[in-house]
């Protein structure tokens, strides 16, 4: 099958699979009305700041995000680049979904990327499997959770996938408008996340794998090149300050050695030694093929870039960040699968076996999946947002921005309420908790940081029933005395307890020290402005 017809498919097949994750993330209990995970509230707020920002009618941006960041401190534009929230504003600016649809539209996107596997396989011959092997994609351990969470992974899983099908178009027929294509899909892949950089190592590692040496005298080739790093380059010495900060280890051969022994651990707890197997089968066996070889080699140097990239920069040993690398796996597998068929009797029984053997990995994870759990943080905004003023949420990260999400939602774009976050205003930490000290040590001085920030109510978030941080505790019996209104109640779904604590009467407010405070409180510590 041609480029054109296997993209053709590719299309028509694409929102199937985005239907069918999103029924996998509804079935597994994924979607939640309230953010869990400790960088979905973050990736929300950043979304809606950009679209809020496009309702207001373009004003000043840095002013504009000053006052939001004032009003809702998960803003973190700078530690995640800005193109897949940019991407998606014009949507929050008409629509401005809640929470618990943006999960919906994120779980829907999820299942985009499953859609590499089957042009992968249109493009080498194989069309019977590849429907069939796109959505066996989505039944991997980390195919389902990327589904059930507000994150960047998919996207860029997305973007980088795309990007690597110009390439192919590029180096098979060379021409100006191709080369420009895959640069502009680079560009935007490391706009989306950060590790969308590996997409540049792509064409570097399959021109070494085809021995397409006569790309490289090609102007255009290096054109193109030039203009990404221009492109990219400017964003990244802006923000590296920032961003650095949550690496967590150095660079070194001691850190690469970790990264590819754990990422390789994370493609057999999807695959199982099986489809590892079968990689290798449907690698070698096609290798040298006319029509399925191309797909083979794109395929090893996705893989490859993926793991090469995340041994080089240390940012955290994380299983969800070789996302890239799984539908290349899977076109492989696939792929080894039709080798072994074609083999004869014998091999055809290996080769259901190892079928069998790869979903084995997928079938225990499914097994054991549980429901998000949701702390119910709808209903806490609406009591914040029938109670205006300064309020002060804490719990851990994910607890945290949960409140603070749901409360930038309800508030409508009206600014009429402000949430602090007790981690800042009663300790220190950095941007990734590390370094934490109390500084609110007893609950008179927590009860003196309220009153001087002219505190309306407090949100204390207890996953699993215990406080968060020592500073939590503090808060707590700060607030239980006669001159809060105290109401507890269990999570809706899992283990938990929300402590909502309003003022008896009314206070002050002093907003201007949500912007201007000093240390880690403010805007300009969070961007590095300062």
């Amino acid at each position: 099958m041609t480029n054109r017809g296997a993209v053709t498919r590719t299309i028509a097949l694409a929102p199937l699979l985005g239907l069918a994750a999103l029924a996998l993330a509804a079935l597994t209990g994924g979607l939640s009305a309230s953010f869990i995970d400790p960088d979905e509230s973050s990736h929300y707020i950043n979304t809606l700041f950009i679209g809020d920002w496009l309702r207001a009618g373009l004003p000043s941006p840095m002013t504009f995000a000053q006052d939001f960041y004032a009003h809702f401190p998960k803003l973190s534009i700078g530690h995640w680049p800005p193109g897949w929230y940019a991407l998606l504003a014009p949507l929050f600016a008409v629509l401005r979904p809640s929470p618990f649809a943006a999960a919906i539209l994120s779980a829907f996107i999820a299942g985009l990327p499953a859609s590499l596997v089957g042009w992968g396989l249109f493009r080498a011959g194989a069309s019977r499997l590849a429907i069939a092997a796109a959505f066996v994609v989505l039944l991997l351990p980390l195919e389902v959770e990327s589904a059930r969470y507000f994150l960047l992974d998919q996207p860029v899983t997305l973007v980088v996938g795309l990007a690597g099908i110009a390439w192919l178009a590029a180096a098979d027929r060379p021409s100006w408008w191709r080369y420009a294509l895959f640069a502009a899909l680079a560009v935007f892949a490391t706009l989306v996340k950060g590790n969308g950089v590996l997409v540049i190592l792509v064409p570097l590692i399959e021109i070494v794998l085809s021995r397409r040496w006569a790309l490289l005298a090609d102007r255009s080739l290096w054109i193109a090149g030039v203009a990404t790093g221009l492109l990219v380059l400017p964003w990244y010495l802006i923000s590296f300050r920032i961003s650095a900060g949550g690496f967590n280890y150095a660079p070194g051969f001691a850190y690469a050695w970790d990264s590819l022994v754990t990422n390789l651990k994370a493609v057999h707890a999807n695959i199982g030694l099986s489809g590892m197997f079968l990689v290798a089968v449907g690698a070698i066996h096609h290798w040298r093929d006319a029509r399925s070889g191309p797909v083979v080699r794109l395929s090893v140097a996705v893989i490859l870039a993926t793991l090469i990239f995340q041994a080089i920069v240390p940012v955290a040993l994380v299983d969800r960040y070789i996302l890239p690398l799984l539908p290349w796996c899977i076109i492989l597998a696939t792929l080894g699968i039709r080798s072994l068929w074609s083999f004869g009797a014998v091999f055809r029984a290996a080769a259901v076996a190892c079928s069998v053997g790869m979903l084995v990995p997928p079938a225990i994870a499914l097994a054991h999946e549980t429901a998000k759990p949701d702390l119910g943080a709808p209903a806490i905004a609406q009591t914040m947002i029938d109670t205006p003023g300064i309020w002060l949420v804490d719990g851990r990260a994910g607890g945290e921005g949960a409140v603070i999400a749901a409360a930038a939602f309800a508030d409508r774009g009206r600014r009429q309420i402000w949430t602090a976050r007790a981690s800042q205003w009663l300790s220190t930490s950095d941007f990734m908790g590390r370094g934490y000290v109390l500084t609110a040590r007893t609950p008179g001085e927590a009860a003196a940081t309220l009153d001087r920030l002219g505190i309306r109510g407090v949100v204390v978030v207890g996953e699993r029933l215990r406080p968060a941080y020592p500073h939590s505790v503090v808060l707590t019996q700060a607030v239980e005395t006669p001159g809060y209104l105290q109401r507890r109640t269990r999570f809706a779904i899992g283990p938990g307890v929300t402590l909502v604590a309003v003022r008896a009467t009314p206070v002050t407010a002093r907003p201007d020290l949500l912007a201007t405070g000093s240390g880690s409180h403010n805007f300009a510590a969070m961007t590095g402005t300062q």
